[in-house]
């Protein structure tokens, strides 16, 4: 049984529908990267998917449990985590105070300083750095926050919205090299991105969206073959 299994979900913003009728599954331990133009609805998605809006129709399953319209908070207690885009940390406070908040999420207390042991572990520069306020940070150290504080939640799924946007291209290669630990203990990773040859390459399958729906599939296979891939995300010569 896939973790998460999406199926014909139709969401928007009042009587404007963004996405219509689009579907994907995945796995633990697994990938998956959705890419599109601005504006096609990549975000929209993951808002749905994570609370952030109620859908209209179809449905979202996380471990066989129907989600869809619950309230945010209750779904990353059964299990999902979303890293907005824009990283969202609290500059103000302290690295330390931030991973804490991510305890806030947690569905059993108990080994709560193990989990941000563990995150300090994953991401070496923010034991280092704990004490900083976490908007003095680096973007790349920024994002390596964010998605430390979704993960202390123990997600089975954990969405990611631009994880590489404003960074330079070592440091998106830093946060990728994360995720791929990440997914190796077994989190099932949806990613939207911009870079579509970066997620292309990096996931198992990647979802390319245009008007509100998924206009093809691809694999890392076609990351390779630019004019399809720009084809496909684009629409060229259609």
């Amino acid at each position: 049984m896939p973790l998460l299994e999406v199926t014909d979900l139709i969401a928007g913003y009042g009587r404007v529908e963004v996405i219509s009728k689009i579907s994907f599954s995945i796995e633990a331990g697994k990938s998956v990267g959705i890419v599109g133009p601005n504006g096609v609805g990549k975000s929209t998605l993951l808002q749905a998917i994570a609370g952030g809006i109620s859908p209209s129709g179809g449905s979202i399953k996380l471990d066989g449990v129907d989600i869809k319209g619950k309230k945010p908070e209750d779904i990353v207690r059964l299990g999902l985590s979303l890293v907005p885009e824009g990283r969202q940390i609290f500059s103000g406070l302290s690295v330390k105070e931030n991973l804490a908040l991510g305890l806030t999420g947690r569905k059993d207390k108990k080994g709560s300083v193990e989990a941000i042991l563990k995150m300090k572990e994953l991401f070496p520069v923010l034991s280092t750095h704990e004490n900083h306020q976490a908007g003095m940070l680096s973007g790349g150290q920024q994002q390596q926050l964010a998605i430390a504080r979704a993960l202390i939640s123990e997600p089975k799924v954990l969405l990611l919205d631009e994880p590489s946007l404003g960074l330079a291209p070592t440091v998106i290669d830093d946060v990728f090299d994360r995720l791929k630990q990440i997914i190796a203990l077994g989190t099932a990773v949806v990613i939207v991105e911009q870079r579509a040859n970066l997620v292309t390459t990096f996931a198992e399958e990647t979802l390319v969206i245009r008007d509100g729906h998924v206009q093809s599939r691809l694999t890392p296979a076609d990351a390779a073959n630019l004019a399809s891939l720009e084809k496909s995300y684009f629409g060229a010569g259609e």
